[in-house]
């Protein structure tokens, strides 16, 4: 490691050269639409211009679901997403595999809500059997952490039906057409549902407590993405975005949900009473110093192994799938 902070600081000229330069064009890919909790670091980041104090212009696309955005990257339509980090593992034998540079999130940050018109019947996850869940997306971050609830609870990925709604607006009017029984969200999706009195609470995976009822330990989910060759060959870019969003998580340790919402246009939070209440209940889920453990990323190759997408006899090493060397640069400067 030691080595490797060194190297960097022989990047500091060049970083400096960055920042004084006219600001590079960068693009970058959003699993969602502005507003999303679990990518508030992004929308932080570019509403207080901490991008912008790195000399980078950042150009963002917004995807709906975690597949899109990891497939732009990995086409090479855009340089960076926020993605969670299950893309990574999917692209491991790609010609250039995706890596995590720092987290948003190091717990599941989901809420598993069912419709309020069923809340009777369904009390338990074991009552999910023969249910519609609705999800974001085939394959995205919260239908690998859906697997995982349903295998802890004895429930077998087939006794359930999968429907894919999309996020916020979507899933929100998926529960109310009754075409979904339970939802799994994020914030402000969650909260919505919960505030408007359309869904009741079954499990809320944003605290560090609630999620040892499914994992062991943390869970590596949101974070800023990009390929291998970019972390090659552009360096000083790379640190760039990655100083910004740790920057963005630094803010969030440290100001309250109010003043978080204030800093963001209203087109990133709709509705500031529930946006404050959003990120009031996902505040035990976000990271503070942007650093991906092996253990998170174990818990989420579980995940992917209860859901089919990596073989249950397959050994995988976490390592593969992030790179914090210059997250630990951003934390030590």
């Amino acid at each position: 490691m030691a080595l490797f902070l060194t190297s960097l600081s022989s990047l500091a000229p060049a970083i400096a050269a960055v920042r004084h330069a006219p600001r590079i064009s960068v693009r970058l890919a959003v699993s969602s639409r502005p507003g999303n909790i679990v990518y508030l670091q992004l929308d932080l980041a570019k509403a207080l211009h901490y991008f912008k104090d790195e000399g980078l212009d950042v150009q963002f696309k917004f995807y709906e679901g975690g597949p899109n955005t990891a497939k732009a990257l990995e086409d090479g339509q855009v340089e960076f997403s926020g993605n969670s980090i299950d893309h990574a593992v999917y692209t491991r034998n790609a010609p250039r595999p995706l890596k995590m540079l720092a987290a948003f999130t190091d717990l599941p940050a989901v809420t598993l809500t069912v419709r309020r018109s069923l809340r009777a019947q369904i009390r338990s996850i074991k009552d999910l059997r023969g249910r519609r869940i609705g999800i974001a997306a085939l394959n995205s971050g919260t239908h690998v952490i859906l697997a995982s609830v349903l295998k802890s609870a004895g429930v077998p990925l087939d006794a359930v039906s999968i429907i894919p709604v999309g996020h916020t607006d979507q899933m929100i009017a998926a529960m109310k057409r009754g075409d979904i029984d339970a939802a799994v969200s994020t914030d402000p999706a969650a909260m919505r549902l919960l505030i408007s009195g359309n869904a009741s609470l079954l499990l809320d995976l944003v605290t560090y407590e609630e999620t040892q009822r499914v994992f062991t330990g943390s869970y590596a989910f949101t974070g800023l993405m990009t390929r291998s060759d970019v972390i090659a060959h552009r360096q000083a870019v790379v640190q760039g975005m990655v100083n910004a969003v740790i920057r963005a998580n630094q803010f969030i340790a440290t100001h309250s949900a109010a003043d978080i919402a204030d800093a963001l246009p209203m087109s990133a939070k709709h509705d500031r009473y529930v946006f404050v209440k959003s990120i009031e209940h996902t505040r035990p889920s976000f990271s503070k110093d942007g650093i991906v453990t092996a253990e998170g990323v174990a818990n989420n190759i579980k995940s992917q192994k209860a859901l089919g997408l990596v073989a249950s006899d397959q050994t995988l090493d976490p390592s593969e799938f992030f790179d914090m060397r210059f997250a630990m640069h951003t934390n030590h400067r």
